[in-house]
C-alpha cells in the first residue's frame, strides 16, 4: 500500500527471499529521496540484485514508478526475469527481436513493446542495435525534459563507463553514449557494479554523470558529500552478525603444484626464442614492434591455458604470415614511416576484456590478423620456430599435460576419491572455449563425465545456461551434477554457492576483473562454507630464473592477490594489467603485485553494524503495524480459496528436513491456475512430470539446518501470485456483496481488556496528489464500547481498540445467532455514533488528516530542500572547475597533440557541457520544484468502507 510514511518498509514482505538487514540500506535511501540515484557498489555475491528488486519493488507499491527497464549483460537477461518473477512477483518481459515479432503480431504492426509491456529487461548488445535504437526513438524525444520512463536498472554499469585512458584522458565509448542517451529519460536510477572505478577519476565521474547530471559532471571532481549520498558500497569484510562475528566466511587460496617436463618447458623457451628474434627484427618499428607483442602475449596467454587454444592461435598466426614456408629469410622489416595509426592495438585489452569464449577467442583472432601484416612477412627461422611449436601442441590434441593430470588428481580427490562419488561440487573455470572442450574430452576418458559433468559456455542459450545454474544450486541428494566446467560466460551473476565451495582457476586470465568475478559465484551471500580457491604453479619455480615457471609463479601472485583483495580491484586493475603484460614480454623483471594499489577510489561504508540496528528497528515496526504474520498470510489465502470455491491448502510432511508449517497447494482451476505459477520444479530426474513444491507463508521454514534456503520449498509472500490474487480478491469483495465475504461479523472473547461488548469499524483511508498520483493508503479503525443498556462511548485509546480487535479476530470464536441477532437489532442504535468516531478518527483534533498534512509538508518541503541543495552544490562544483581556466596545455603537454586529438576533443566537449549545464541550472532547478509541488498539491482525501467487527465478553454472550 502507498504511505506517507517514509519509514515503513513495504518490499521486504513482498521478497521470497530472506533478505539481510544491510540489504534494506538502498531502498530506505531511495524512500527518502525525491529521486532515486543510487550507483550499488556492493562487494560481489552481498546480493545488489536483491537490493534492486527491494528499491523496485517499493517505488512500485508507493506508485513511484510504473515503468521500468532493465539492461544487462546478454547472459544474465533470464536470471533477471526469474528472479524478479520468483522473488518479487514481478513480470518482467524481455525485449528482443522475437518479442518485437510478437507484439507485432497481437498489437499490430506499429506497436512498440516498451509501450506494451511496463516491465521490461533488454540485454546491452541487442540495445546497441539499430533495431532496438529506432524502437527507443519512437517514445523518447530528444528535445523534451519530460521522463517518459520511471526506473532504469543498469547491471554491470562499470561496462557503461569510458575505459582507462592509455594516455590522458578518457574518451566515452559507444557504449558510455548510447546509455548517456537513454539516462536522462528515466526520473529515478539504479546502477550496480562491484567495480565501479578503474582508477581514472574522468572515467567515474562520466558514470556518475550519467547516474545524476544534477550532482556530478564528467571530468569535475565530484563532492564528496555528493558521492557518500548516491554510492553504497559495503566490503564482505565489514558485513556481521549480531554477535559481531563476520557473516562472510574469509576465502582460502592455495596453489596446485605441478611438476613441468622437460618438454613443456623448451616450448616456453621456443616462444621466448620466437619473441627475441622477430623484435630484433623490427626494432626500428614502434608500430611493428607493438604488433609483434601483441601476437607474444597472445600466443603466451594461450600456451598458459592449454596446449589446444596454443594450437589454434598458431594456426591462425601460421596462417596469416605465411606458414607454407615461402617467406624468405630475407624479408624486409617494417619502415619506421609506417608508424602512423594503429590505435587499435592501444584499445584491445580494454575492449577484449569484456568479452570470454568464443567473442574472445574471434577477437584475438581478428588481432593477430591485423598484426600479421604489420610486421612484415616471418623469416624461415620464426616460420620453423612456429611449426615445431604447433607440432608439439598436436601431439597433446588427445592427451594430458601435466596442469590436466594435476586437474584430473584434484578432482579425483575431491569428487571421487574411490569407486563411488562424493557430495562434494567442484566449478573449474577457463578462459578459452577450446581449453574447455579439450578439457572435457580428458575428463571423459578419466569416466569424470557423464551425468556428473556440467558444461557452460557463451553460446549455451539463456533458457540452457539457467537449467545448468539450477541444476548445480540443488542438493546433491537431488541431482547428480558434481563438476562445472564453465568459462568466464558464467563469472558474471550466475550464483553457485549453495552447494559448492570449491573454485579452481584452470588459467589465470590477464585481467584481475575476470577472476574477481569467477570467485564472486562461490564466495556470496549464502556460503555456508570457506571459499577454497585454488591455481596451478610450477614446482620449484624457485630455483630457476626467468623461467617458465617464474612467469607461471607471477600469475599465480596475481591471483592470490586478487583473491585476497581488499581495496577496490576496479582501482589497481589496470595496474595489475600493465604490470602482467610487461612481465610477460620481459620488459620487466618483476613486480611487487602484493602491494598493488593500496587506497579505496569509492569509500567504503566501514560502520555497517550501526546501520543495520537500524534498518532492522524499522523492520521490526513494520511487522507491528502492518501485522504481517504468517498465520496472518496464510489466514488470507484460506479466506479467499474458500470464497473463490477452491479446495483448501493442506499440510505437507516434509520428510527431508521435518519442517514444520508447509503447505501443500491443491489443484486450482480457472482464472486462479497462475496462482500456481512458479511451483513446479524446474529440474526432473529420468524424464519424470516435474513435482509440484509446497509453499510456506514463515521465511524461517523455507532454511534447511546449516540456514540455506531451501530450493524445494516456496516462501508464498505477499508478492506471491497465491498471495497476491487472494489480497486481491478480498479487496474487491469489500465492494462487491456478490462475491461473498461479510462484512460484518462477531466474536466471542474472554479477553481481560473487554469493559463490554465493543465494536470496530475498519475503512480504507487514501489520500491522492495534484498530479493524480496516490500519496497515502491505509486500513483505519475506530469504535467503541456499546453496553447492553446504555449509549455508545467512543475509545480513543487506538492501542486498546487495535489490541481486542486483533486478539478478537485471531483467538475468539464465533458468536452464537442469538447473540448475532441482538446484536443486529442494536446497530440501528448505535450506527451513526460509530461513524461519528470514523469521522473523529479522521478530521478529530491531531488525527489523522492532521498528522499526514504535517507529514506530507513536511516530506515536500525535504524534496524540495535537497533538490535545492543538490544543485546549489553543484553549481558551486562547476564554477570553480571552470573559474581554473582551460588547462588542455597542461594536461596534454606530456605527450605530442597529433597523438590525442580524440582525447582533447573529448575534454573540450566536457568543458563546453559544463558551460551550458551551468546556464540550465536555474531553469532545471525551477522545473523540479513544480514536478514536486504539483504531487502534494490540493491533496484529495477518500474514504471506503471494509468491515464491522463485534468483540462480545464471554459472561455477555452466555446470558
Amino acid at each position: 500500500m502507498t504511505s506517507a510514511d517514509v519509514k515503513t518498509l513495504q518490499a521486504p514482505f513482498r521478497s521470497g527471499v530472506a533478505v539481510e538487514d544491510y540489504q534494506l540500506e538502498p531502498v530506505a535511501r531511495a524512500l527518502d529521496a525525491p529521486r532515486v540515484n543510487l550507483l550499488l557498489a556492493d562487494d560481489v555475491g552481498l546480493g545488489k540484485t536483491i537490493e534492486a528488486g527491494l528499491v523496485a519493488q517499493e517505488l512500485l507499491l508507493r506508485h513511484r514508478a510504473r515503468r521500468i527497464m532493465i539492461v544487462c549483460p546478454a547472459g544474465l537477461t533470464l536470471k533477471w526475469r526469474d528472479e524478479m518473477a520468483e522473488k518479487f512477483g514481478l513480470d518482467f518481459t524481455i525485449v528482443d527481436t522475437e518479442r518485437c515479432a510478437i507484439v507485432r503480431r497481437t498489437h499490430g504492426s506499429a506497436a512498440n513493446p516498451f509501450e506494451v509491456h511496463p516491465l521490461t529487461i533488454v540485454s546491452l548488445p541487442w540495445l546497441r542495435g539499430v533495431k532496438a535504437q529506432r524502437l527507443l526513438d519512437e517514445v523518447l524525444d530528444p528535445r523534451s525534459p519530460e521522463r517518459r520512463f520511471d526506473l532504469l536498472i543498469l547491471d554491470e554499469a562499470h561496462h557503461a563507463a569510458p575505459a582507462a585512458p592509455k594516455q590522458v584522458y578518457a574518451v566515452d565509448s559507444q557504449q558510455t553514449k548510447l546509455i548517456r542517451r537513454l539516462a536522462p529519460h528515466f526520473t529515478h536510477r539504479l546502477f550496480l557494479s562491484a567495480t565501479p572505478h578503474n582508477g581514472y577519476q574522468a572515467s567515474f565521474t562520466a558514470l556518475l554523470e550519467i547516474l545524476d547530471d544534477q550532482r556530478f559532471a564528467r571530468g569535475v571532481d565530484p563532492d564528496p558529500a555528493a558521492v557518500k549520498e548516491t554510492v553504497i558500497r559495503r566490503l564482505k569484510r565489514h558485513i556481521v552478525n549480531p554477535d559481531g562475528t563476520k557473516k562472510f566466511l574469509d576465502r582460502t587460496t592455495g596453489a596446485i603444484p605441478v611438476v613441468y617436463p622437460a618438454d613443456e618447458r623448451e616450448i616456453h623457451d621456443l616462444l621466448k626464442e620466437f619473441a627475441k628474434v622477430r623484435r630484433a627484427r623490427l626494432n626500428k618499428s614502434v608500430k611493428g614492434r607493438k604488433a609483434a607483442d601483441l601476437v607474444t602475449l597472445l600466443l603466451k596467454k594461450r600456451l598458459f591455458s592449454s596446449p589446444s587454444a596454443f594450437g589454434r592461435t598458431l594456426d591462425v598466426y601460421l596462417d596469416t604470415v605465411g606458414g607454407s614456408g615461402a617467406a624468405a629469410q630475407t624479408a624486409p622489416a617494417v619502415s619506421p614511416a609506417d608508424d602512423e595509426g594503429e590505435d587499435w592495438m592501444d584499445e584491445f585489452w580494454e575492449e577484449s576484456g569484456t568479452l570470454d569464449d568464443e567473442p574472445l577467442a574471434e577477437a584475438e583472432d581478428d588481432a593477430i590478423g591485423l598484426a600479421g601484416p604489420l610486421q612484415g612477412a616471418a623469416t624461415q627461422d620464426e616460420i620453423t620456430l612456429l611449426k615445431r611449436m604447433r607440432a608439439w601442441a598436436r601431439d597433446y590434441e588427445a592427451a594430458p599435460d601435466a596442469k590436466a593430470r594435476e586437474l584430473i588428481t584434484y578432482l579425483k580427490g575431491v569428487c571421487r576419491p574411490g569407486e563411488h562419488w562424493t557430495d562434494e561440487r567442484v566449478v573449474v573455470f577457463t578462459e578459452y572455449r577450446d581449453t574447455q572442450k579439450w578439457l572435457e574430452n580428458l575428463l571423459l576418458q578419466e569416466d569424470l563425465a557423464g551425468e556428473r559433468l556440467e558444461i557452460l559456455h557463451g553460446g549455451i542459450a539463456a533458457d540452457e545456461r539457467e537449467r545448468l545454474r539450477v541444476a548445480f544450486q540443488q542438493d546433491p541428494g537431488e541431482h547428480p551434477v558434481r563438476i562445472l566446467l564453465a568459462t568466464d560466460a558464467a563469472s558474471e551473476g550466475i550464483d553457485l554457492q549453495n552447494h559448492c565451495h570449491r573454485l579452481i582457476n584452470y588459467d589465470i586470465p590477464f585481467n584481475p576483473n575476470k577472476l574477481e568475478q569467477r570467485i564472486g559465484r562461490i564466495d556470496r551471500w549464502g556460503q555456508k562454507h570457506t571459499p577454497d580457491i585454488r591455481h596451478f604453479v610450477g614446482a620449484g619455480w624457485d630455483k630457476r630464473v626467468d623461467s617458465y615457471e617464474a612467469d607461471l609463479e607471477f600469475l599465480s601472485r596475481v591471483a592470490t592477490k586478487v583473491a585476497r583483495m581488499e581495496e577496490d580491484l576496479g582501482s589497481v586493475n589496470a595496474v595489475i594489467v600493465r604490470a602482467v603484460q610487461g612481465r610477460m614480454l620481459g620488459d620487466i623483471a618483476d613486480y611487487d603485485v602484493e602491494h598493488a594499489g593500496g587506497r579505496e577510489t569509492v569509500p567504503a561504508e566501514t560502520e555497517v553494524g550501526e546501520q543495520v540496528r537500524r534498518l532492522r528497528a524499522n523492520l521490526d515496526d513494520t511487522v507491528a503495524e502492518l501485522g504481517i504474520t504468517p498465520a496472518n498470510v496464510k489466514r488470507v489465502v484460506d479466506t479467499a480459496l474458500e470464497l473463490a470455491r477452491q479446495q483448501p491448502l493442506t499440510p505437507h510432511l516434509d520428510e527431508k528436513h521435518l519442517a514444520e508449517g508447509l503447505y501443500s497447494v491443491p489443484p486450482l482451476t480457472g482464472s486462479w491456475e497462475r496462482a500456481g505459477a512458479g511451483l513446479l520444479e524446474k529440474l526432473t530426474k529420468d524424464g519424470k512430470p516435474p513435482r509440484q513444491r509446497p509453499v510456506t507463508f514463515d521465511p524461517a521454514a523455507r532454511l534447511d539446518p546449516e540456514g540455506r534456503v531451501r530450493d524445494d520449498v516456496v516462501l508464498a509472500h505477499l508478492g506471491h501470485p497465491l498471495v497476491a490474487m487472494s489480497t486481491r480478491l478480498l479487496r474487491a469483495a469489500v465492494s462487491n456483496s456478490e462475491i461473498g465475504l461479510h462484512r460484518v461479523t462477531a466474536v466471542v472473547s474472554d479477553d481481560p481488556a473487554l469493559e463490554t461488548t465493543l465494536v470496530g469499524a475498519f475503512f480504507r483511508y487514501v489520500l491522492v496528489g495534484g498530479d493524480g498520483v496516490r500519496l497515502h493508503e491505509e486500513v483505519l479503525y475506530a469504535g467503541g464500547w456499546v453496553p447492553e443498556n446504555g449509549r455508545f462511548r467512543r475509545l480513543e485509546n487506538l492501542g486498546q481498540l487495535g489490541g481486542i480487535l486483533g486478539r478478537g479476530l485471531t483467538e475468539g470464536t464465533p458468536a452464537s445467532a442469538p447473540v448475532r441477532q441482538r446484536l443486529a437489532a442494536a446497530w440501528p442504535g448505535v450506527s451513526d455514533a460509530v461513524k461519528q468516531s470514523i469521522d473523529w478518527r479522521i478530521d478529530g483534533k491531531d488525527q489523522k488528516r492532521d498528522q499526514l498534512a504535517r507529514k506530507l509538508v513536511q516530506r515536500k518541503e525535504a524534496e524540495k530542500k535537497r533538490i535545492i541543495e543538490n544543485l546549489d552544490r553543484f553549481e558551486t562544483t562547476l564554477r570553480a572547475k571552470l573559474a581554473e581556466g582551460d588547462g588542455a596545455d597542461a594536461l596534454f603537454s606530456r605527450i605530442e597533440l597529433t597523438k590525442v586529438g580524440e582525447e582533447l576533443e573529448q575534454y573540450r566537449r566536457d568543458r563546453r557541457s559544463w558551460e551550458s549545464r551551468l546556464s540550465r541550472l536555474k531553469e532545471e532547478r525551477d522545473r523540479e520544484i513544480e514536478v514536486i509541488e504539483a504531487r502534494y498539491r490540493d491533496p484529495q482525501a477518500h474514504r471506503f468502507p471494509v468491515a464491522v467487527v463485534f468483540v462480545v465478553p464471554k459472561r455477555e454472550a452466555t446470558r
